[in-house]
């Protein structure tokens, strides 16, 4: 679920950004090439309208990512509680902190 997440983040991020270098043309009609394909024609509104879809593929790719690690420390801490520990054995306390608890 984490490399999941982290792959998706990263290839959103990827096609953004070669999506956005590649097409520095203007007009009122985008056409998006990738890798020198043409993949879409596209109007300022449609533009907009993709970035905020890639925007929110990016989010949902982190946020995969952190439920991934948020159950992998959850797993984690269940395991090491249910692993058979051994009894500690009682610290000693310095004698300096019982004068100060008696009054001394």
């Amino acid at each position: 679920m984490i490399v999941l997440g982290i792959l998706l983040a990263l290839a959103t991020g990827g096609f953004a950004a070669i999506a956005v270098t590649e097409n520095f043309q203007g007009g009122s009609q985008y056409a998006v090439e990738i890798f020198g394909n043409q993949i879409a024609t596209l109007g300022p509104s449609g533009l907009f309208l993709s970035g905020v879809a890639l925007t929110l593929i990016f989010c949902l790719g982190l946020a995969t990512a952190a439920a991934g690690l948020k159950q992998r420390r959850r797993v984690q801490r269940a395991l090491n509680s249910a692993a058979p520990t051994e009894p500690e054995a009682p610290r000693p306390q310095p004698a300096h902190r019982h004068r100060r608890l008696l009054g001394h």
